[in-house]
């Protein structure tokens, strides 16, 4: 006659279903308990009233940036550079009596102030700013002597404001800061070599060629 099953083994099947039955009853209760917490009237009024979050200035932060600001190129206008020079080479010097004189020009002419003409045997200073490009390369400074015809250089500036260390008459050598009517004056810059030739023009004009050689 067959065996039933001992005593033993049922307990071992009883304990594995009331186990099993405990997990499944502790899930469905955490499930209930969490439904009728969220359908509360008062955490529902609690979250409806809560107020929203907002960030205190002092946690909003611009992003930052590793990158410093670009940097700003200053260019100058063909004069901008030369202004402190130019004040301080023709402080002495009336504007009227001051012009510019570019790199290549020939038959410039100054016009010679009636005041400057009326019975004055020396007329200036007078400047002139030499450029390239529009840029100031030189500026010089002199005395016309009428009664002899000669220009007489008062100083000569390179880009810098330093004194130009060669230059010479080229038509008659001697003195280089004597230069008779319409002689011409080699100048040697760091630009290159230049020539200007004084004319003493009609009655009243100085006439000037600017030339690179």
């Amino acid at each position: 006659m067959p065996k039933g099953p001992s005593p033993k083994d049922v307990k071992k099947s009883s304990s594995g279903k009331v186990d099993t039955t405990i997990i499944v009853a502790l899930i469905a209760l955490i499930g209930t308990l969490g439904t009728a917490l969220f359908n509360s009237p008062v955490i529902l009024e609690w979250i409806r009233n809560k107020p929203a979050f907002t960030a205190s200035p002092a946690q909003v932060q611009p992003p930052s940036s590793s990158a410093s600001p670009a940097s700003v190129v200053s260019v100058p206008s063909p004069a901008g550079g030369d202004a402190d020079c130019l004040t301080q080479h023709f402080a002495d010097i009336d504007s009227a009596r001051q012009m510019s004189i570019e790199a290549g020009a020939t038959n410039q002419d100054y016009t010679i102030l009636s005041q400057d003409l009326s019975g004055n045997n020396i007329i200036g200073p007078i400047g002139i700013r030499l450029t390239q490009n529009g840029k100031m390369i030189a500026a010089l400074s002199f005395l016309f002597i009428s009664d002899n015809r000669l220009f007489k250089i008062t100083s000569l500036v390179d880009s810098n404001c330093q004194a130009v260390a060669e230059y010479s008459n080229v038509d008659r050598g001697g003195d280089r800061n004597t230069i008779q009517d319409s002689d011409t004056l080699k100048i040697v810059l760091a630009e290159g070599s230049f020539s200007l030739r004084f004319i003493f023009y009609g009655a009243n004009n100085f006439r000037f060629n600017f030339l690179q050689l």
